[in-house]
């Protein structure tokens, strides 16, 4: 099991600027994907099995939509208000019978 604690990720809304030919991310979400990487440590192997994700994000407020936080992440997820961190990242290996 890998455990990753990483920054509160921005809302959908906040990931790109523009629209067309002009769209680029913007700084808010550049900013938190290189924050992001400090807290990601690579694997000595790689995950060469199926694996699954869980999100648990520390519930800054009463009116936001879990569904807008994991546009940047893109994983299923949950509000934990007991978190160590503002957000909280499993990776572990399926067992057999789970990847069907």
């Amino acid at each position: 099991m890998i455990k990753l604690n990483l920054p509160y990720p921005p809302s959908g809304w906040d990931l790109y600027q523009g629209w067309g030919e002009k769209r680029r991310l913007s700084p808010t979400y550049k900013k938190w994907r290189n924050d992001a990487g400090y807290f990601i440590k690579v694997p000595a192997a790689p995950i060469d099995k199926p694996f699954a994700l869980h999100v648990a994000l520390r519930r800054q407020n009463m009116r936001q939509d879990i569904d807008n936080r994991s546009k940047a992440i893109l994983l299923t997820m949950c509000w934990d208000s007991d978190l160590p961190a503002e957000c909280v990242v499993i990776i572990q290996v399926c067992e057999e019978g789970m990847a069907a």
